[in-house]
Order: structure tokens, then sequence, then C-alpha cells
């Protein structure tokens, strides 16, 4: 049973990282291709132990080739990029620094942006993204749910909305800069509750 939920789990990060790095490979495709991340083996067969599946979470969690050598991810611990419902599936301690912040220990909410400009395997990404949260750390979980750690490592994170920014100046529509200050000003206004907004580039190499 465990082994299905393992590889599950890699099937479902695998397609999610393929869609997000737009990586032009089928992820059964993937799945199913010896690799030296396993030791010559396939994502099918060594993913169900658990070895094979921390070392895939690891892969796709720091965007890494591949095919990338196993002494790469060596070492890395698989519950830093485990969700807490997940690593209660897999038995693991999610690192203290990961977890979601508690909302009851934490300001009143306020909107938050966030800017990423990072070089990934196949070119470039621009990110900018604004959101209702009571704090920066807060803020940081959810990048990293949406995301992965690598770009959340990235991530420059600001309370309220700055439209002189570069980023923000050149991927924010004037409606929109609008609707966030307005958010900005009144954070627990109904135009404002709920408000999670992104929108990103991407720049083939």
């Amino acid at each position: 049973m465990l082994a299905a939920k393992r590889l599950a789990y890699v099937a479902a990060e695998t397609g999610a990282r393929f869609i997000r790095d737009r990586i032009q490979i089928e992820p059964i495709d993937w799945l199913h291709r010896p690799c030296q991340l396993f030791d010559g083996e396939s994502a099918i067969n060594a993913c169900r132990h658990a070895i094979g599946f921390e070392r895939a979470v690891a892969l796709h969690g720091l965007g890494l080739g591949l095919d990338s050598s196993p002494a790469i991810v060596s070492g890395i611990p698989v519950a830093a990029f485990l969700s807490d419902s997940a690593n209660s599936y897999f038995g693991a301690s999610p690192p203290r620094i990961r977890e979601e912040p508690s909302r009851k220990r934490h300001g009143a909410p306020a909107l938050y942006s966030c800017i990423i400009s990072a070089e990934l395997d196949r070119g470039h990404i621009h990110v900018f993204g604004a959101m209702i949260a009571r704090s920066a750390s807060e803020v940081r979980f959810r990048i990293r749910q949406r995301f992965g750690p690598l770009l959340e490592d990235q991530a420059i994170v600001r309370l309220g909305f700055d439209w002189s920014e570069p980023l923000a100046c050149a991927m924010v529509s004037q409606a929109m800069a609008h609707l966030l200050m307005l958010a900005a000003e009144d954070p627990t206004s109904s135009l404002a509750e709920g408000l999670d907004f992104h929108i990103e580039q991407r720049f083939a190499s």
C-alpha cells in the first residue's frame, strides 16, 4: 500500500513539474525511462521504495535535470519537499522552518507582494504575485506550495504593493494595479478577501 502511495505521489509531482517548467516530454515516458538517478532503473520501479521515492521528490523539488546523478540529491531530507498532509501519509516529520505558519501567532491580514526572477534548466522565469496573508512567512509557504522550494528561495517578499517596481510595472495591468492598491489600503474589505494573484513569464534559453 505504501509503495502505491509513493508511486502515485511521484507521478503527480512529475506531471505538475512538466507542466510548470514546460518540459516537452510525456510524464509517463519519463516514469518508464531507465535513469542513472535510480541506478539504471525506471521511476515506475524505483519510486515504490523509499530511496527511489526520496530521490525523485528531491529531484523535482529542486528542479534538477531529469537524469541527475544520485549524489546530487543524496542526504537531502524528503520531508523538506512534502506538505504536512503528504508527510502524514509517508511518516516523515517536516522541518520546523518549513511548517505552515499558524495564523493565530501572526498579525492582521495585509497585502503582500512578491517577485521572482530566476534561471531554470531551459530558460528564465519572471513571476509577480500579490496575496492577502498574515505574515511574510505565510506568503513564502504559499509560494513554495505553488512553485517549489527552489523558486521560493529566489522570491523577494514585501508588504504592500508598489507599481513602480520594474517587474510589477512590466507585468501588472492598470486595472489590476488599481485593485491591488485598494486591497493594500483595506485588506479586510470584501474586495480583498481571498485575494491571491500571480502572473508569470517564461523565456526559453
